[in-house]
């Protein structure tokens, strides 16, 4: 037993180290859980709870599609052609592999979450400094070290069609790295108010600056509308009303006093109307689809039909889902958000303790900003903040259950220890009651 826990704490570390690490990874830590879970849920499968039956609707959906429409693509450097629905098949499906490890082999709770995000935060330090450092790639003190070498494979593997001073991160793409810079930002916040101790809140604080400074090297928009939005959903979940409304009203003053601040010297104007013609196109492949949608490596096919450009996803994520899974698969998707921030409502309701309650509003806070950030950018179709989106939905209802339905024997513990911990407040003030007229009478 201790073994395999061994190997379960394992696999589960890998697949976080893998999000910070690059793009080629978290497929393979996917795989390899997958694996073990099949291993060790031999066969006591879920497939009527959630997020698993999401899921396993989009693998239907899939299928259907394929079979309706089957399209090829065709690797000519390897000269291989492979259907193209195994791609988001395959996702799907390790996506439920996960959902069935945090239910059936992890048995995390929730201050094993938290150590987990905690670690995973310090973690973001290094997605920071790649960021920072290739600010610096040119300088020539570093091409001769090991640094540098670790620079050229971000850049040799780099995901973006524009030569810019924009750091690409660790993701190879600016806005995608600036995704997962959100969440590091958000956990920052996160911290800030479970860690006990001044040194600690103030490092958590500046690493939230740090992490808001390295989203501005990469030159993201749409990751400052993330941020915002999960701000004040993390806020919002404290239970601070009148401070959501103020920090809400504090960054629209900001932005309209203020507008040079949104990063890059290109117009805002300017960018919006390349993304309305890439949202315009979009539309009109969903509608030629609208049923089962092209499936994601079709899309850009189509796109290319169209246009004579290569554009790989629509850049929104309502309309991506609409137009790559029909209009069944944005159903879906919007009942595992709905069910999400329901059941991440609940969860906190529920909790008992200040540190289970941040963390609900934490990782709801992650969901929905990745969501905001995904109106201008769509970058939860990437490996890396796809993975991120998908444990903090897949934590939430995990912990739900644990939290609401099952009830634990640790969530037993938690609430006699609160209760005794009320109970001894009054026990206290009585004594003090009748210390303080013993005091008096032998003064009298």
């Amino acid at each position: 037993m201790e073994r395999n826990q061994h190997v379960i704490n394992n696999l589960t570390a890998f697949l976080y180290l893998s999000i910070l690490l690059s793009p080629f990874l978290p497929p393979v830590a996917l795989g390899l859980l997958s694996c073990a879970t099949i291993y060790y849920v031999r066969g006591n499968w879920e497939y009527r709870s959630w997020p698993e039956v999401v899921f396993l609707g989009f693998m239907l959906v899939t299928i259907i599609s394929w079979c309706y429409n089957p399209t090829w693509y065709h690797l000519k450097d390897q000269d291989i052609t492979f259907p193209i629905g195994i791609v988001p098949l395959a996702t799907f499906g390790a996506y439920y592999m996960l959902s069935m490890w945090t239910r059936k082999v992890l048995h995390f709770s929730w201050t094993d979450l938290q150590k987990v995000y905690l670690l995973f935060w310090l973690g973001g330090l290094y997605v920071a400094a790649i960021v920072f450092l290739q600010q610096l790639e040119d300088w020539q003190g570093l091409q001769s070290t090991w640094i540098g070498d670790l620079l050229d494979f971000y850049r040799t593997n780099r995901y973006q069609s524009e030569k810019s001073i924009r750091s690409i991160g660790t993701t190879g793409n600016s806005n995608l790295t600036a995704a997962l810079l959100i969440c590091f930002a958000l956990l920052s916040i996160y911290a800030s108010s479970v860690l006990e101790g001044k040194w600690k809140k103030t490092l958590a604080f500046s690493m939230f600056f740090l992490f808001c400074t390295a989203m501005a090297y990469t030159g993201s928009r749409g990751a400052w509308i993330g941020l915002v939005i999960g701000l004040i959903v993390q806020v919002w979940m404290t239970g601070q009303r009148k401070w959501t409304v103020g920090l809400f009203a504090v960054f629209i003053s900001i932005v309209s006093f203020f507008p040079s601040i949104i990063p890059r010297k290109d117009s805002l104007a300017g960018t919006i109307d390349v993304r309305f013609q890439v949202w315009s196109t979009s539309w009109e492949i969903f509608k030629d689809n609208w049923l089962l949608g092209t499936l994601p490596i079709h899309f850009g096919q189509l796109y290319k039909q169209i246009t004579g450009k290569i554009i790989y996803h629509a850049h929104n994520v309502v309309l991506g889902i609409a137009s790559e899974y029909g209009v069944i698969g944005l159903i879906l998707f919007s009942a595992l958000i709905f069910m999400t921030i329901r059941r991440a409502r609940a969860w906190r309701k529920a909790a008992n303790q200040k540190g289970e309650k941040r963390l609900a509003g934490m990782l709801i806070s992650q969901t929905v900003a990745l969501l905001g950030h995904g109106m201008y950018d769509y970058p939860i179709v990437s490996p890396q903040v796809g993975l991120l989106f998908m444990l903090s939905i897949v934590m939430i209802h995990t912990q739900y259950e644990r939290r609401c339905v099952l009830r634990p024997e640790w969530s037993e513990d938690e609430e006699s220890a609160e209760k005794i911990k009320a109970a001894s407040h009054p026990v206290k003030h009585v004594s003090a009651m009748l210390s303080i007229r013993k005091i008096k009478k032998n003064e009298s």
